[in-house]
């Protein structure tokens, strides 16, 4: 069972995500039902934020509570606080949240203001796409949310099992390598090291966060360093489309071709977010191609099989999904990385004309 608290100020689009998650395993818990919409008494000396952090701090450990679903307009209900102040106190509280923003529709760059989000924003939220919570798809918000839920807690209990990972000697990078079950693994992250500073802060002396437990607290930090920005920038952890495009395969053969999905199974990534979408290991698709000459044409399991490719050129290269447009592009097409990439994300490319018309936007 999953337990989402869902801070928005619209009565009859809480109603509708309650619709949506009857009898799927998970509930919505309005403001009103752990009292969000009550006055807080005012301390004298105290912040709103500490106010709302103490405040919740009860409400989730009475109503288990394990994600909440933050609006970023809460200005319809004079008895909710700004958006804002809920942010900073579940911080605080170091407890997960998914934020969203309701209206207005995806466009054909959709992915410029999720990239944006993530990268303004990605050590305290998971940003929901807009078409999940306002547009056609609203179908999908509800596992979306039990897959991410399901992704933190995976996290905690393993370092719950094993609390000395949380402790300063230990960096991220051997953290999340422990929680994906490989020690190994350590290596592929260094790439992403640079945020570390800024998914890793280290609480104010004075902070409620002390009061926190230490595994809860760092699990969600490790989450959103996971899905914000090693799943977000393609490097050794692929997605489904970026997975197609870097054996020089369109992605449409998943869906088109069981021989091609099939060969390419045990690659697929397994841990925390992989019921979000379907992830693979770059390591190991490189592994399946160099097993025969390279080119993933040549493999035995796909006699017969007519490839489309992306690149139809040179074969046996890899190509790539443009980041902010989704469209599968060759690697000359592609233009040199902005600073905003992490050097370790070798796969998150853009296309260079769309890198053109965008300007100062691409800037992020």
């Amino acid at each position: 069972m999953c337990n989402v608290l869902i801070i928005e100020d619209q009565s009859d689009t809480i109603e509708r995500y309650k619709d949506l998650a009857s009898n799927s395993g998970l509930t919505f818990l309005s403001p009103a039902e752990v009292g969000l919409t009550e006055n807080i008494t005012a301390e004298k000396g105290v912040s709103v934020e500490e106010q709302l952090a103490k405040f919740l701090k009860i409400a989730i450990r009475e109503r288990g509570i394990d994600v909440v679903l933050l609006d970023t307009d809460l200005s319809r209900q004079r008895e909710l606080q700004t958006h804002s102040s809920y942010k900073s106190a579940l911080r605080d509280l170091g407890m997960p949240v998914c934020r969203y923003q309701k209206g207005g529709r995806d466009s054909a760059l959709s992915m410029l203001p999720q990239l944006q989000r993530s990268i303004r924003d990605g050590a305290s939220a998971i940003w929901i796409p807009r078409s999940l919570v306002s547009g056609d798809r609203g179908e999908e918000l509800v596992p979306r949310l039990k897959a991410i839920s399901a992704a933190f807690g995976r996290i905690e209990a393993v370092l719950a099992g094993r609390p000395e990972l949380v402790e300063k000697q230990h960096s991220p990078t051997d953290v999340l390598a422990a929680v994906l079950g490989d020690d190994n693994l350590a290596y592929e992250f260094l790439g992403y090291a640079a945020q570390n500073l800024v998914y890793f802060a280290a609480p104010e002396p004075d902070s409620m966060e002390y009061e926190i437990s230490k595994v809860k607290r760092y699990a969600t930090q490790l989450g959103y360093w996971l899905f914000n920005y090693i799943l977000m920038f393609p490097g050794p952890i692929l997605s489904r489309p970026a997975a197609a495009a870097y054996l020089n395969v369109s992605p449409l053969m998943f869906d088109s071709n069981p021989a091609f999905a099939s060969l390419i199974e045990h690659a697929r990534y397994v841990g925390p977010f992989d019921g979000v979408e379907s992830y693979y290991w770059r390591s190991k698709l490189s592994e399946l191609a160099d097993s025969v000459g390279g080119d993933i044409a040549m493999h035995p399991g796909l006699s017969g099989v007519t490839l489309d490719r992306i690149d139809r050129r040179n074969e046996a290269v890899q190509a790539y999904i443009c980041m902010l447009s989704g469209e599968a592009i060759t690697a000359d097409q592609a233009a040199p990385s902005p600073d905003w990439v992490p050097s370790g994300a070798s796969e998150a490319k853009i296309k260079e004309e769309v890198l053109d018309e965008l300007g100062p936007l691409a800037g992020i």
